[in-house]
């Protein structure tokens, strides 16, 4: 009998939750092109037909050809281009630790993958469909070519073992996300000092308290832009912004469009 039982991989799975934002199927002429800036999750493109391009911001142009699937990982501004016909499917998801840190942002740069197995036929049922188990399954195939695609690239995605300071901070910071939260109030309601955590965080996410909560308010902001029908004054203000003018500037200086444009001019 042979039983070797591995509780450590099952953990660190379970760390990890797939959301899928957004899925679609599109058929795009000249008219396609843009540019994305900061994009606060990631982009997975399959092409059907057809081809186009993306040029990361300070990279080399990526032709997009028929039969392959495409990464933009989270953070990687991009300019987009169709000269002729392109047929694609996308994915806008986020692959997240459980503290919600993005794992995708961990890619350098865009990756390209060709499988044998394209997933259309669940695709094609997705496009229009609302069944559950269909869902599992575009679910699962997004999972499968994410995962080669990241074993192929190298790419490390081991989670991060923050400290208990900081797994404090976030959990506190995303349940009472506004941007009026400060650092004694953080510090206050964890039990630690706040030269401690400022410390601390600057040493864990290479950013600070400030930076961070800024960077969960604006991918929140950007999601219900995205998604939802809330005004711009009442995303302004659920925040803790003390006008809609002060957030649109804010807005503007991560995703250079206003939220007005940016909710308007949508790029898939």
């Amino acid at each position: 009998m042979y039983n070797n039982m591995n509780y450590a991989i099952c953990k660190q799975v379970n760390r990890i939750k797939l959301n899928l934002i957004l899925f679609g199927h599109a058929r795009v002429s000249a008219e396609w092109r843009g540019n994305v800036y900061s994009p606060v999750f990631s982009r997975l493109y399959y092409i059907a037909g057809g081809r186009s391009s993306i040029t990361p911001e300070g990279g080399e142009k990526v032709q997009l050809e028929a039969g392959k699937w495409y990464l933009i990982p989270t953070g990687c501004s991009f300019s987009y281009q169709c000269d002729e016909e392109m047929e694609h499917y996308y994915f806008h998801l986020k692959l997240s630790d459980y503290d919600g840190t993005d794992l995708l942002r961990k890619c350098q740069a865009p990756l390209c993958l060709e499988l044998q197995e394209s997933y259309t036929a669940v695709m094609d049922r997705c496009a229009t469909g609302s069944d559950v188990s269909d869902g599992l399954a575009l679910q699962n195939a997004a999972f499968a070519v994410l995962s080669e695609m990241l074993r192929r690239s190298g790419t490390d995605l081991r989670t991060e073992n923050y400290s208990p300071c900081v797994m404090k901070a976030i959990r506190y910071i995303n349940d009472n996300l506004s941007v009026k939260l400060t650092i004694g109030e953080i510090a206050e309601a964890i039990f630690v000092s706040k030269s401690a955590l400022t410390k601390s965080f600057r040493k864990e996410l290479a950013m600070s308290v400030n930076e961070y909560i800024y960077d969960v308010v604006m991918s929140k902001a950007e999601y219900l832009l995205r998604t939802g029908d809330l005004s711009i004054s009442e995303i302004s203000e659920r925040f803790g912004f003390y006008d809609q003018f002060y957030f649109s500037k804010r807005f503007r200086e991560k995703f250079k469009l206003s939220p007005r444009e940016y909710r308007k001019d949508k790029p898939i």
